[in-house]
């Protein structure tokens, strides 16, 4: 009976011994949980490495509608991607016509009333999130359009590289914006019955004011019908002009009530005065006789004189978020010669490479995507089979069905930012779960399609347009390729003998 209790304790300890120096899988935070131990018994793990090289993003030129945010300001300070500057273009109405100033029976008239005067206009908008170095201030000028402007139509789509085809000479207003305090509280009408926050504010010239609130409501006068109105008042550019120290962009909601045009005034009514403001808005033409209003959103990238074009490290690679993004192509040869397996897990693995100047303030992207490349007789580029959505069908060759109707499952498929924390520092990394696909392929052959990894904000599939996660050129990241010591791109497989 000993001898069998020694035989037991030895054989215990044999399995521990082993178990302790065996191969483990890297931690992952997408489904490690549910992974069998490797043994390299039973369950083994190899690593595939990446070839990759820069990918065209001909599908970029995309456009925006006026219920998207859109951007404003400059980036001037990036040695990675170089620069951006984001201008909107934008003609906000009265919500009805005929137009007066005022309720029914106000009188805004000096001459009339002594104590009743126009005071202030203000161009407003709305606010809603941030991108780069919060410390930096921004420049903003608003000019308005003359009336020779044609081509700034009430489309309901431009392109992000559309101008309007004015001579932007009268200058009406410029202020200078500090992104912490947009939190602030300001106070409307001298008063503290009316505040707001998460406002941009640029006060406009006592000469526009004056050309403006001098119409009444004679046929003759703009304010008089909705056609007369947009004939005479184009729109206005709001551009981003600086100082060099700038480096962010802000999001601007040219939907939302507090992105206006506000005239103050003092009216009196019934031997009352009344402190008080009247709003001019985006329209989108719900009104019987208001059209929808004019809109556009400029965005240029110049990299000509950052890394990202001369790629001067040969281990790292380069991705910028929509627009003007960048793309890289990724290919595993070895994921053809493969033997039937089970696939417990095959993920793709993406390291951003650390301490670039400027990462302190201009972020990684939210979300990276990984789609397929098909080079059969037409080039074009397909959703990744399986695994977007694991408990929905859906067929990438399918012009109708090949995209989950329910979305991606990110957190089934990956592609998130996450960090990680090693002895190589503090740094961005992404995974993305293709394990269904690679199962398909070592069990019933087929194309070993390569990759292509980017950050959108919009996917192009087949003629549509599908909305992705993340914001309009919010991220940028250098990674390493399948050669970087450090931070290799590769695949991961966890996998069964058959």
């Amino acid at each position: 009976m000993q001898r069998k209790y020694l035989c037991l304790l030895a054989g215990l300890a044999c399995v521990v011994l082993f178990n302790w120096n065996c191969t483990k899988i890297d931690t992952t935070e997408l489904g490690g949980d549910l992974l069998p131990a490797v043994d390299n018994v039973l369950t083994f793990a190899d690593t595939l490495l990446i070839d990759a090289s820069r990918e065209p993003l001909a599908d970029d030129t995309f456009k925006i509608n006026r219920s998207e945010p859109h951007l404003l300001g400059n980036v001037n300070n990036d040695p990675i991607f170089g620069k951006t500057r984001a201008d909107i273009f934008v003609q906000l109405k009265p919500s009805f016509f005929p137009f007066y100033f005022g309720n029914p029976g106000d009188t805004i008239n000096p001459s009339i009333n002594p104590k009743t005067h126009y005071d202030s206009a203000f161009l407003c908008l709305s606010y809603t999130g941030f991108y780069g170095d919060s410390a930096k201030s921004q420049r903003f000028k608003v000019y308005q359009l003359d009336e020779g402007t044609t081509n700034f139509t009430d489309s309901v789509f431009h392109s992000l590289s559309f101008q309007p085809n004015s001579l932007l000479t009268n200058l009406i207003g410029e202020a200078t914006i500090f992104q912490p305090d947009l939190k602030n509280l300001i106070y409307l009408n001298n008063s503290r019955k009316d505040s707001i926050s998460g406002q941009i504010r640029i006060k406009l010239s006592p000469s526009y004011l004056r050309s403006l609130v001098s119409n009444d409501t004679s046929t003759n006068s703009p304010f008089y019908s909705d056609s007369l109105f947009k004939t005479a008042y184009k729109g206005f550019a709001i551009v981003a002009d600086g100082p060099s120290s700038a480096n962010g962009l802000f999001y601007i909601n040219l939907g939302d009530t507090s992105t206006r045009i506000e005239v103050h005034y003092v009216a009196g009514n019934a031997n009352k005065l009344d402190t008080a403001f009247s709003s001019f808005l985006l329209s989108t033409g719900t009104s019987i006789n208001v059209s929808p209003s004019a809109n556009a959103n400029f965005v240029m990238r110049d990299t000509s004189t950052s890394q990202f074009p001369n790629a001067p490290d040969p281990t790292a690679l380069y991705i910028q978020t929509s627009p003007g993004g960048s793309a890289i192509q990724l290919k595993i040869p070895r994921l053809s010669s493969l033997t039937n397996r089970i696939i417990h897990r095959a993920e793709v693995i993406v390291e951003q490479i650390p301490g670039s100047a400027g990462d302190d303030v201009l972020s990684a992207p939210q979300f990276l995507y990984l789609d397929l490349i098909d080079t059969g007789s037409t080039r074009k580029y397909k959703p990744i089979y399986y695994d977007l959505n694991n408990t929905q069908s859906y067929d990438p060759d399918n012009t109708i069905s090949f995209f989950p109707s329910q979305g991606i499952d990110q957190n089934y498929y990956g592609g998130f930012k996450q960090t990680l924390k090693d002895g190589f520092g503090t740094r961005t990394y992404y995974n993305f779960n293709v394990t269904r696909y690679v199962q398909s392929l070592v069990t019933k052959g087929g194309i070993n399609y390569n990759f292509r990894l980017y950050a959108p904000y919009n996917l192009y599939y087949y003629g549509y347009r599908l909305a992705y996660k993340n914001n309009l050129a919010y991220g940028r990241v250098k990674i390493g390729n399948g050669s970087n010591a450090k931070y290799r791109l590769r695949m991961r497989i966890v996998y069964s003998k058959i």
